[in-house]
């Protein structure tokens, strides 16, 4: 019987603030300090460890939504009745992720509806800044797309009218499209950069389509260091396009193989994202 398949998403962790390229960044934002309650529920990272593939080192573990107390219907054999019992920190979801320590490249797979896609960011991001101490640290999970995704969405519209965009500088390396974007932040110091982009309301819309320095920002969202949303018009109707919308994913082997398995499932995205990041 064929193996199922589960999907893995793509996406970059930024870490702005103090020492950002320590050894030990990932080790002590992934270690097992904190538990965070949302709503009754606890959050964790567990079964946290390291693996080395061809692709390079990685630190790979669950994020874990469980319940302190919980109530189970359990039959006792002896009296054949039905009964409730308490069961302490009764697993109601779990995420595997899998972080490549030189790029920060991060794959994960959400659980349904218990941890989708925002919540999987949100959680981890708080409790990595908290493991980390929470000080002048800041965090954050950017899907990375498919080379010129945005670019060419934009393509479709027949109007433009509004194209924001915001920047981190890259943490460890930067491409040569968007290398003078990059080093221009790094040289100012910049943390986090905006542009909001409006167009005149009596124009046909924005005409960027020829605009060489937005669309290296546009590449360097797509590469996960940034978000980029477009507003504009199709066929007479409002359109709304962003970076955000569509992360590349893997399909990989299940939570029910080991991890050095799922790994090895996921090598070949990985290898593909960490060429294309050479260029």
């Amino acid at each position: 019987m064929a193996k199922r398949a589960v999907r893995y998403y793509f996406g970059r962790l930024n870490v702005i603030g103090s020492h950002p390229d320590r050894p030990s960044l990932l080790t002590d934002g992934l270690g097992p300090l904190e538990i965070t309650t949302r709503r009754g529920l606890k959050w964790g990272f567990f079964k946290v460890g390291t693996l080395t593939n061809p692709v390079g080192e990685f630190v790979h573990g669950f994020l874990v939504k469980f319940k302190p107390l919980a109530e189970e219907e359990v039959a006792i054999p002896e009296t054949h009745e039905i009964d409730d019992r308490t069961v302490e920190n009764r697993i109601r979801a779990k995420a595997r992720f899998f972080l490549h320590r030189s790029s920060h490249i991060i794959a994960y797979r959400p659980s349904g509806r218990e941890i989708s896609r925002s919540v999987f960011v949100n959680r981890f991001k708080e409790l990595f800044e908290n493991n980390l101490g929470g000080f002048f640290v800041d965090t954050e999970i950017l899907p990375i797309d498919e080379q010129h995704q945005i670019r060419d969405a934009i393509r479709t519209l027949q109007k433009i009218s509004r194209v924001q965009v915001r920047l981190h500088p890259s943490n460890p390396s930067n491409r040569d499209v968007w290398k003078r974007v990059d080093e221009r932040l790094r040289t100012i110091d910049v943390s986090s950069y905006r542009e909001d982009y409006e167009a005149d309301p009596t124009s046909a819309g924005l005409n960027i389509a020829n605009d060489e320095e937005l669309s290296s920002k546009m590449a360097m969202a797509e590469d996960g260091y940034g978000i980029v949303r477009v507003i504009g018009e199709s066929g007479g109707e409002r359109k709304e396009l962003s970076t955000l919308d569509a992360p590349i994913t893997a399909l990989a082997p299940s939570d029910d193989e080991p991890p050095e398995v799922v790994l090895e499932g996921l090598a070949a995205a990985v290898r593909e994202l960490l060429d294309r990041f050479r260029e």
